[in-house]
């Protein structure tokens, strides 16, 4: 069984990433579960404390939500399940990660790209994390077939590591090409990136990240996602 978690505001995006989620279950069963995190509500009143968890949600968002519900009833292979927090922290997602053993975070390009404190936090605390992250691109369904990995100069993994990952975690994708980054100026590895992509049916962008610098480098792989206009898988390197 497969589990993705969707960090959501519910927005039309979150759509096609129900959408990517389900056709990346290749008719297996999966769990999605939508997670919509919100500032912390400071209330001593249950009462107050479940008016204004409620009146967080709009009509509009609502719709959005029934939008997911209506399509995935017609994947029976498909559960959807919706989850709310109020205020995040990294114990608190790390914990819920591992209950609900989640295989993939999708990460929709309004959650990458909200200002909001929380949302921002949020996106840090999934890099910190070990489970793999796709970013996604505005509200176009994801089709994972093929791919460019970007290696890290300093990394510990080759391509053969990144390909044996693959096979087992993602057995319908195929790596096309390899590029080495940080070993020449960004301008131009971002040059480079960019000639290959248009010549190439590239589905996606493969990244590796660890713990140690994901602080420094989240912003980096970010604007990658957002300048190329193409999804980008981040694995993290000891789960590799």
């Amino acid at each position: 069984m497969k589990n993705f978690l969707i960090p959501t505001l519910l927005t039309p995006d979150t759509i096609a990433a129900v959408k990517t989620a389900i056709n990346h279950s290749k008719n297996e069963n999966a769990k999605i579960i939508l997670f919509l995190v919100t500032d912390e509500i400071n209330s001593f009143s249950a009462a107050q404390y479940l008016r204004e968890q409620d009146s967080l949600i709009t009509h509009k968002e609502l719709d959005v939500l029934d939008n997911c519900r209506d399509l995935i009833e017609k994947f029976p292979n498909c559960k959807l399940e919706f989850k709310r927090q109020s205020g995040i922290t990294s114990p608190l997602l790390k914990n819920f990660l591992q209950f609900h053993s989640v295989d993939l975070v999708l990460l929709t390009n309004s959650v990458i790209t909200s200002k909001k404190t929380v949302h921002t936090n949020l996106v840090q605390i999934l890099e910190n994390q070990k489970t793999p992250i796709l970013r996604l691109i505005s509200d176009h369904t994801t089709q994972l077939n093929k791919a460019i990995y970007l290696e890290n100069a300093y990394s510990r993994l080759n391509i053969d590591d990144i390909q044996h990952y693959m096979q087992d975690q993602f057995p319908l994708q195929k790596i096309s090409q390899v590029l080495k980054k940080e070993q020449e100026t960004s301008e131009y590895i971002n040059s480079l990136l960019k000639e290959v992509l248009s010549k190439n049916d590239i589905d996606f962008v493969i990244e590796t990240r660890s713990s140690e610098r994901s602080k420094i480098k989240s912003k980096k792989q970010n604007q990658l996602n957002q300048h190329f206009d193409i999804p980008v898988l981040s694995l993290h390197e000891e789960t590799v």
